[in-house]
């Protein structure tokens, strides 16, 4: 397997054992150590998502090609992911309010593709803002308060977790009204939280 960083090649750390997920481990130490963070990972020619490189972690090495890492700095990652939070949370926002106004007149079919890709938006949504929190949290995402500062972190909404797993049990049970009560009463607050915490962190930064 060819490894990349950036367009340089780069050899590979097999002391963790000569699997897919060791060569990225090795590759994210030597990220780390440079001040830097993955941004895209490519392996022969496709981009691999969070949970495809799970899938990947154990297979041989050897299997693939060529790997390509693209790296950034934590603040420019943190920038762009915020920027991607706030304007996912906005678009779910306004599929939610066309999907309720369909279940509450009774028009359940009318919602129906418009639901399904609000559902997926909705799963990539809470893994980012969860993501996100963590990562401030854990000092890999550079925001801090200035000494001295008026303006505190903000903080997150409560409850996110259980919200997407309640919304699929009622919809696999066909209760379209409660449905359409989780959408009104739990996701768009929740949604509209979390898009106030995002813009807030966005002013903070901006300071």
């Amino acid at each position: 397997m060819r490894l990349r960083i950036d367009g340089c090649d780069v050899s590979m750390d097999l002391s963790a054992g000569p699997t897919f997920g060791a060569v990225l481990a090795g590759a994210g130490r030597k990220v780390a150590s440079e001040g830097r963070v993955v941004s895209r990972i490519v392996a022969d020619g496709r981009e691999i998502s969070t949970r495809f490189e799970r899938e990947m972690a154990d297979r041989p090495a050897g299997e693939i090609d060529t790997v390509e890492i693209t790296t950034t700095t934590p603040d420019v990652l943190f920038r762009e992911a915020l920027d991607g939070a706030v304007d996912l949370s906005l678009a779910i926002r306004r599929d939610a309010v066309s999907i309720l106004a369909s279940l509450r007149a009774g028009d359940p079919a009318a919602a129906g593709p418009r639901y399904a890709a609000c559902i997926e938006s909705l799963g990539t949504f809470f893994q980012l803002a969860g993501a996100v929190f963590n990562a401030i949290g854990t000092g890999v995402f550079p925001l801090a308060v200035r000494p001295g500062s008026a303006r505190e972190l903000p903080t997150p909404p409560d409850a996110t977790s259980g919200i997407l797993q309640r919304l699929l049990r009622t919809q696999k049970a066909n209760d379209w009204n409660a449905v359409a009560d989780i959408l009104e009463k739990e996701i768009l607050p929740n949604i509209d939280g979390w898009s106030a915490f995002f813009k807030a962190l966005q002013e903070i930064g901006a300071e």
